[in-house]
């Protein structure tokens, strides 16, 4: 069980604003306006403001132990690059208020792709937790990114990030730094969670002013929260990995809180991930793209 802490490292802290690295995150909107979405169903482009419409972009492969090991991994599953400057990782249930201003649990951590990062047509981007020496002794390649040696940018992290062995919830998300609500784009409850600290909140309702100059409101929409936890952890040496694209597997353009109104809690990873009887976890493969994802 963790016990909740402040935010510890946050975007103020890496612009020198904040003393002791302890204070909530709050980026200035620098354009006049809530934002789209007032009514919920997440954010959108209508006012040129929010993320695209849509999003090619899944969590592919997740590894919880052995430290050395830990990653998350991403994959564009159509042919086109993709700019992921406003896209997030997270291992927090908090991540959502993260226009107000988000804390995170002890080894939590949400992070940001830095302004010029790219996703190229078909490919995987791996994420390391710990160092990328680390990761290069573990795997003998080197990851994309790593949380722990600055290229990615810390918006919210307190003490070293680290997954948690039995499962915890695993969030791609955007936001556009002036929105008040963020974007769904794709979820995992890795693993099997247990206790508070490790669920997956429910969001349905929520409402909240973002950094916006107005003080007008938006409301998340319901969340069907319907997905569900792996039936066990992948434990030591094997990972958890996407065998289906969400495709059908998930309610699209509802009124959800995802990319054209999909709805991410919904989706039935039973059938598109691993972790069952008939496609047991597997050894990792970082960076290694299977052909059922693509587009």
């Amino acid at each position: 069980m963790r016990a909740p802490w402040l935010v510890t490292c946050t975007l103020g802290c890496l612009l020198g604003a904040a003393t002791g690295c302890e204070k909530l995150l709050s980026i200035q909107d620098p354009v006049a306006g809530d934002g789209p979405g007032h009514d919920g169903g997440g954010i959108d482009s209508s006012d040129g403001g929010g993320p695209p419409p849509s999003s090619p972009l899944l969590l592919s492969e997740v590894v919880l132990t052995p430290d050395a090991g830990e990653m998350i991994e991403i994959v564009n599953t159509s042919s086109s690059d993709v700019p992921l400057m406003t896209y997030y990782l997270s291992d927090s249930g908090n991540y959502y208020r993260l226009p107000l201003g988000a804390t995170v649990d002890n080894t939590d951590f949400i992070v940001k792709f830095p302004d010029g990062a790219v996703i190229h047509g078909h490919q995987a981007l791996t994420i390391a937790i710990a160092l990328p020496a680390d990761f290069l002794t573990t795997y003998t390649v080197l990851p994309n990114y790593s949380l722990r040696d600055g290229s990615l940018q810390t918006i919210a992290m307190n003490g070293a990030p680290n997954l948690t062995n039995g499962g915890e919830p695993i969030i791609l998300f955007q936001w556009d730094s002036r929105s008040d609500l963020v974007t769904d784009v794709d979820i995992l409850l890795a693993g099997a969670p247990s206790g508070a600290t490790n669920a997956l909140p429910n969001k349905s309702n929520a409402t909240q002013d973002g950094p916006d100059p107005d003080t007008t409101a938006s409301k998340y929409a319901v969340d069907a929260g319907t997905i569900h936890a792996q039936p066990a952890a992948p434990g030591s040496g094997v990972s958890t990995k996407r065998i289906a694209l969400e495709d059908g597997h998930e309610t699209h353009g509802g009124t959800g809180n995802g990319p054209s109104g999909d709805d991410e809690t919904s989706e039935d990873t039973s059938l598109t991930w691993d972790g069952t009887a008939a496609n047991p976890f597997t050894a990792p493969t970082p960076g290694q793209v299977p052909a059922a994802l693509l587009r």
